[in-house]
């Protein structure tokens, strides 16, 4: 038997590299996560480690020198143990869910169909319950959802049937509508928890064939019923609104208020902007600069008491912005500062700025970190440099704070959206 270790950036890596010099009949015996040594320890990245073998027959084995059946069964044990049985505990939880709500629906099957339109003689359009706030039927249609890819790259053996938690026929769950939808969250980056939560809440709203469209209106509805999405800057009351947006560093605050003045403009709001960055006072330069904003009053206050008296000169706009300096969660010093001017005056709705393009686990830590600031609203910025939008959803449920704008480009004008729940229905399955 020869064995050999293969080093790669991640798993799917690694298992090409097992299969293009072992081929598909190498065995997995062990697997493991490393850190390479960086400069004094620093700038190390993780990488995988995989233990891998195959039984290569030579001319001078004999009969004798055979491998035994167990000791072959045991070897692709190991390799089940190790690699398997996760990924396949993980995708039966999820599908015995799915199962599980088919038979709660079948109870209230009549109820369903007064709901759904499944009667004789009516379209499940005139009845379905769950438009969109802004119908974009064409981009539910061609979302494809591509599943098996770990098995497309390193095709693998099943594991036998009397490995697996014996519970009749849910041990051989068929793929079904929701089954690939779901597949399709993941493979997007949404959570495997908050899929079956999702997927609670749909099953009972959609129509039995369960069409794709059809599943995507349902995902707004349950969308809609788990987050508390705010309204634009631009509707609403008469009342004046004073909104200050902080955040980190780099995520494009600065940007996204010239957005959100131009986006107010256009329907017809007075709209004032105040920057509060000490650390970039050509802000206000840059502002004056973006087209039309020479109707825009701009101003900077850098202290709590001046953005006080600049937030009351501005008493006839209906809409007050307040760009604040980038902070580092490690700079207390900032984040006092900050702090004072998000305090300085009340009725102040915070923002807080989060690029898209930020990991779950950087987007849940920084919302930790500024949870000090009495946070109301989140923006998540760069949609148009993200390649799925999963993260979004995971922090939006798990942090119960409503989302207030999308920015999705360059643009100032243009490139800015309210958060619905349709639209992030269709970032969730895919759509851009």
């Amino acid at each position: 038997m020869q064995v050999k270790k293969f080093q790669a950036e991640n798993m799917p890596e690694a298992l090409k590299m097992v299969k293009a010099e072992f081929g598909l009949d190498a065995m997995i015996l062990n697997s493991r996560q490393e850190r390479r040594k960086g400069i004094l320890g620093f700038f190390r990245r993780p990488y995988v480690e995989v233990t891998a073998a195959i039984d290569r027959p030579t001319a001078e084995r004999n009969a004798g020198d055979t491998q035994p059946e167990e000791a072959l069964a045991n070897t692709r044990e190991e390799f089940r143990n190790a690699m398997l049985e996760p990924l396949v505990r993980e995708i039966k939880q999820l599908k015995d869910k799915v199962e599980i709500l088919f038979d709660k629906e079948s109870g209230s099957v009549k109820t369903s169909r007064r709901l759904l339109g499944d009667g004789p003689g009516e379209s499940e359009s005139d009845h379905c319950p769950l438009a969109l706030e802004s119908e974009k039927p064409a981009g539910f249609e061609k979302v494809q959802w591509q599943t098996g890819d770990f098995q497309a790259d390193f095709p693998v053996r099943t594991p036998a049937a009397s490995t697996l938690p014996s519970e009749g026929k849910s041990a051989k769950v068929k793929q079904t509508a929701l089954g690939a939808f779901a597949d399709g969250l993941r493979q997007n980056g949404v959570d495997t928890e908050i899929v079956g939560t999702l997927l609670e809440k749909i099953a009972p709203l959609i129509g039995r064939k369960r069409k794709p469209a059809e599943i995507g209106k349902g995902l707004s509805q349950a969308l809609e019923s788990l987050v508390d999405f705010a309204g634009s800057a631009g509707t609403g009351s008469d009342d004046r609104r004073v909104i200050a947006l902080f955040g980190p560093t780099g995520v494009g605050k600065t940007t996204t208020i010239a957005k959100m003045a131009a986006s107010a403009k256009e329907q017809g709001k007075k709209v004032a902007i105040v920057t509060a960055d000490t650390l970039r006072p050509g802000d206000v330069e840059q502002l004056k600069r973006y087209e039309g904003f020479d109707e825009i009053a701009i101003d900077s206050a850098v202290t709590p008491q001046k953005l006080v008296k600049a937030i009351k000169n501005h008493r006839g706009k209906d809409i007050v912005l307040i760009d604040t300096g980038g902070v580092s969660p490690n700079d207390h010093e900032g984040m006092e500062h900050l702090q004072k001017l998000l305090n300085a005056s009340p009725g102040i709705e915070k923002h807080l700025c989060l690029a898209s393009t930020t990991r779950d686990r950087e987007l849940d830590e920084t919302i930790k970190r500024f949870a000090r600031h009495s946070i109301d609203r989140l923006i998540f910025t760069r949609l148009d440099e993200s390649a799925t939008f999963g993260s979004i959803i995971n922090v939006l449920l798990r942090s119960n704070l409503p989302p207030s704008f999308l920015t999705t480009g360059q643009k100032v004008h243009g490139d800015f959206e309210i958060a619905t729940s349709g639209r992030l229905a269709e970032l969730a399955m895919g759509g851009k």
